[in-house]
């Protein structure tokens, strides 16, 4: 069986070689974008060429982050010159969608939070911690704290405050403050930091919102409340999918709910099922169901069916283990 916690034997392959290629999870978010850019940072702090390539376009509220514009989106036949590939936030190799055709015979190290991690890394550093950014500050600091800097240390914030919800979510514990008071010594600015995250929205997004909360629907009991995104919606308010980040944030904030779904409609044959619980439905056993993965409160998966289909499905699913 292989080890979770390859941490010294990844702190030996930093400082054995000197060429990383960076990369994390198709639909990139704060924790897995800050993850690698703090990681960039900090290798080339020690003399390193490091790249960071990701199979999607990153979204426009992380541009406010220090090398966001050196982050490379996968296109067939690039190549990449590297000794080490980092998979940062993925819990399986296939989230890292593409990017994976780059790898030849280098060995790779996965870092990750996620409990359902499947270990696939030549080394893994996996442990069920509130971020990926808990374990990239975890990896910096063993190395050499002296190399992390604001600009790394802001990638990290931005990491733990978007995958704990600014601290709200129960994945939040008493080492998650300790290591943001920590980077707090680094001068950083977290309401800025909040602004850019959270209070960026545009008037296409806020459009979308009030599109989609318009259809939001409840279950009988009370428990379960879901909402769709359609392209149809998407382009009655003239938005981009990038619009419809946080959308799932507002039916699992209904009073009573225990279990929110977002069912985002990325194809007429392709349906992004987002899951999300308030205090003790396990919905990462939902997701795994259906071919995905995550977290006990938070996972996802991804869907085959028309959107209407793919709602019978998720919610009779949920329904079932409910009862």
């Amino acid at each position: 069986m292989k080890e979770t916690n390859d941490l010294n034997n990844i702190i030996n392959l930093v400082q054995q070689h000197d060429k990383f290629l960076v990369t994390s999870h198709v639909s990139p978010d704060g924790d897995n974008i800050g993850s690698s850019l703090a990681l960039k940072i900090f290798l080339e702090q020690l003399g390193n060429e490091v790249e960071v390539i990701i199979d999607d376009e990153i979204p426009s509220c992380f541009s406010f982050l220090a090398q966001s514009e050196t982050i490379k989106e996968y296109t067939p036949g690039l190549k990449a010159d590297f000794d080490i590939l980092f998979a940062l936030d993925s819990g399986d190799f296939e989230r890292i969608g593409a990017v994976s055709n780059l790898l030849e015979e280098q060995e790779v190290v996965n870092i990750d939070h996620h409990a359902d991690n499947t270990l696939y890394g030549d080394y893994n550093l996996v442990n069920d911690v509130a971020a990926t950014g808990e374990l990239i500050y975890e990896l910096i600091t063993s190395v050499d704290k002296s190399s992390l800097n604001q600009e790394a240390a802001t990638a990290i914030a931005t990491a733990l405050i978007t995958d704990t919800g600014s601290f709200r979510y129960s994945n939040t514990t008493a080492r998650t403050h300790q290591i943001m008071a920590e980077l707090l010594s680094y001068d950083l600015d977290v309401n800025y930091i909040v602004r850019q995250i959270f209070e960026n929205n545009t008037y296409q997004s806020l459009m979308l919102k009030a599109e989609v909360l318009e259809n939001l629907k409840v279950d009988a009991t009370g428990q379960i409340a879901w909402v769709k995104l359609s392209q149809q919606m998407i382009d009655k308010a003239n938005a981009t999918w990038e619009d419809a980040e946080g959308l799932i944030s507002y039916p699992r904030s209904l009073a009573g709910v225990e279990v929110a779904v977002l069912f985002k409609e990325k194809s007429e044959s392709e349906i992004k099922v987002s899951l999300r619980s308030n205090e003790y439905f396990p919905v990462d056993e939902i997701a795994h169901q259906f071919g995905g993965g995550g977290h006990s409160k938070a996972a996802g998966c991804l869907l085959n069916y028309n959107l209407e289909l793919a709602e019978e499905k998720i919610i009779a699913a949920i329904k079932e283990e409910l009862e």
